[in-house]
């Protein structure tokens, strides 16, 4: 078999995929995913500034190896490894790029938001068969939100520094959070909606979907859905739709638990009770911000869109 993995060192979380090359008409086949929380962007905005912490620098290293292991055991023995948010701005990242090379013999190379969105954009198109009608899609992750407007005729993206992770650490102090800081969330998620997002103003003009994608996004549809972690494969979510309304009502009730009790709430991972609140709320908000009640959920993303764009690349010679 023929196999290919990609994965990304993102702000909360190291992912793989490891997929088979297909025909023409289907591409990928995925045959194994994999996630480790990692939280790089721990603390990134507090003590010390722009920095990744030797603590979760360490365990990315440790996760990247557990990898690497598993993808070779496929016959995978150079996984292409991207970094994406925190990693981007991040003082120390030469260094931190610099030791997985040395340590584990891999390079990684840090790409922009931009090929971050064009990417993602490849990946989640990939899961709608490739449909030709207007998408807005957007990825939320731990560091940053990309959001790419898509149709026949054009594609306009836009990365943002709205991430789970980052807005916890920087608004929800207290556990629950406080309404005043959850007001203070609320103000900063949608002023920066407001100001950022202006050139995709025009698209609210025509008819078009919202499609969601990101840990947080996937998570949700498997919460309100019901769906188990065994249960989470790319034909169980891809295509799910999600309702403002059931959002909302989870966010409300969730707001008032501690993170330890969300965890016995069904489909939410170890790791994530933590950002969960801000994620739900960041969702709500950019429903709202376009004007929909609904989005569609995609979990084919940028590391299918890497997948893809290196097949091309190959094919091309």
């Amino acid at each position: 078999m023929n196999h290919i993995a990609s994965i990304e060192i993102g702000t909360n979380s190291i992912r793989m995929l490891i997929a088979e090359k297909g025909k023409p008409d289907s591409p990928l086949k995925p045959v194994l995913r994999r996630r480790i929380i990692a939280r790089l962007g721990e603390d990134f905005n507090k003590k010390e500034i722009g920095t990744i912490k030797p603590g979760p620098m360490s365990k990315s290293i440790s996760a990247l190896k557990d990898f690497f292991g598993i993808a070779s055991q496929f016959g995978v023995l150079s996984p292409i490894v991207v970094a994406t948010g925190v990693v981007r701005k991040a003082v120390n990242r030469n260094n931190f790029i610099t030791l997985i090379a040395e340590e584990l013999g891999h390079n990684v190379k840090v790409i922009s938001g931009q090929e971050e969105a064009d990417l993602t954009c490849r990946g989640v198109l990939s899961s709608l068969n490739n449909r030709e009608e207007p998408f807005v899609i957007f990825d939320l992750g731990g560091g940053s939100t990309e959001f790419i407007s898509t149709n026949d005729k054009e594609r306009k993206s836009i990365s943002i520094e709205l991430g789970v992770v980052i807005l916890t650490e920087d608004y929800l102090i207290t556990d629950p959070p406080k309404d005043e800081e959850i007001h203070q969330l609320s103000n900063r998620i949608e002023d920066t909606l407001r100001k950022r997002l202006d050139s995709l103003k025009e698209t609210r003009k025509r008819k078009f979907s919202v499609v969601g994608t990101g840990g947080t996004v996937v998570t949700l549809s498997k919460i309100i859905h019901g769906i188990g972690e065994d249960d989470s494969t790319e034909a169980k979510i891809n295509g799910l739709v999600i309702r403002k309304k059931d959002v909302r009502l989870l966010f409300e009730k969730m707001r008032g638990m501690p993170e330890a009790e969300r965890l016995n709430i069904k489909g939410l991972e170890i790791g994530r009770e933590d950002i969960i609140l801000a994620g739900t709320l960041m969702v709500i908000k950019i429903m709202d911000y376009f004007e929909k009640n609904e989005i569609i959920i995609s979990y084919s993303d940028l590391l299918e869109g890497i997948l893809l764009h290196y097949m091309e690349e190959e094919k091309n010679g």
